[in-house]
């Protein structure tokens, strides 16, 4: 459940989707070989993180 600060007033989000006013994102704007680079990248990068951890070499 999300609470909203009252202070805030948030106005009502627009009846019409999001995604049909904006423009593309970054990610739909690059090739499909560089997508997969840096999917690569993110995966090897997780895969660190998760061994770092399972090792005990954490952000103690």
């Amino acid at each position: 459940m999300q609470l909203n600060l009252a202070f805030l007033d948030l106005p009502d989000p627009p009846l019409e989707p999001a995604t049909s006013r904006l423009a593309p994102m970054h990610w739909e704007r690059i090739d499909a070989a560089a997508r997969r680079a840096a999917l690569d990248l993110l995966a090897r990068l997780i895969s660190r993180m998760l061994a770092a951890t399972a090792n005990g070499a954490g952000d103690e």
